[in-house]
């Protein structure tokens, strides 16, 4: 693992000349030098992360790990709005992110996988934003603590393209609207609302009837393993109306995602 090569001290002066937009001094090193090492450490932690062996856990759905610091402006928005915190307290500078198509308990599992590779207590350094989500935001964030902090995203795909998504209103309406404030036009405050609404409530209900097929399909696979094929009527109906409208929600769930999309490449081209 990496060794931080700056001192405290070096690296508050450069957020404060970060936070004040003042001119480079010479007593810290300086934001391109910072930013390089976040972003090695981020890759260091991407690979260890990346070389587990998923397939067993995933049954070999596919897995996406990525990795990114964070870009001048958004670290300055950052340390303008704690005031008070060190660029070296800022939990995402060297940000990495997970993402696969599964179930929120494959989720959990995923999160305790990546904490124990990093030798941390799960219930110590994981953020779990499914239930309280942050204005729409649901995932789930592991905060390690290494030579310098890394925050690890685990996303369902789900929770991934609706983040995306939302990032894409943010840089249309104003980034605030990811700290739970809202836009002052009506149509735009009525786009950001259904937005938070589509997390919390539609996909929210989308993966707990996922979650839901997943434990089912566990149990018939336990009792196949016993030698009993047939499946109790009960249980084959509730397996079958949780399919059908998780099918159905999802659909639907696309099809809203299209036209927002779309909308948001009109507004695109009507600003320039």
């Amino acid at each position: 693992m990496l060794t931080c090569p700056w001192t405290t001290g070096e690296l508050r002066r450069l957020s404060h000349q970060i936070r004040d937009e003042t001119p480079a001094g010479t007593n810290h090193p300086s934001y391109a030098e910072v930013m390089g090492w976040y972003n090695e450490l981020a890759a260091v932690v991407q690979r260890r992360i990346a070389e587990l062996n998923w397939p067993p856990l995933l049954i070999d759905r596919p897995f996406e790990v990525t990795s990114r610091p964070k870009t001048m402006d958004t670290l300055r928005q950052k340390l303008q709005r704690d005031h008070g915190t060190p660029l070296q307290n800022v939990q995402d500078i060297a940000g990495v992110r997970f993402e696969a198509e599964m179930s929120l308990d494959e989720q959990d599992a995923v999160v305790t996988a990546i904490c124990g590779v990093f030798d941390h207590d799960p219930g110590v350094c994981v953020r779990d934003m499914r239930e309280q989500s942050h204005s729409g935001y649901r995932g789930v964030h592991i905060w390690l603590r290494l030579p310098a902090r890394v925050e690890v995203q685990v996303r369902t795909h789900l929770q991934g393209l609706w983040a995306n998504t939302y990032e894409s209103a943010a840089d249309l309406f104003g980034r605030g609207i990811r700290y739970n404030e809202l836009p002052q036009d009506e149509t735009e405050r009525k786009i950001v609302v259904g937005l938070r609404q589509m997390s919390t409530l539609r996909i929210a209900r989308i993966e707990k009837d996922r979650n839901e097929i997943a434990s089912i399909d566990l149990g018939l696979e336990d009792l196949e393993r016993a030698g009993i094929t047939e499946i109790p009527d009960d249980v084959r109906i509730r397996l079958d109306r949780l399919k059908a409208r998780g099918q159905s929600n999802e659909q639907r769930l696309q099809e809203d995602l299209t036209k927002l999309w779309k909308y948001f490449d009109q507004m695109r081209d009507q600003r320039g």
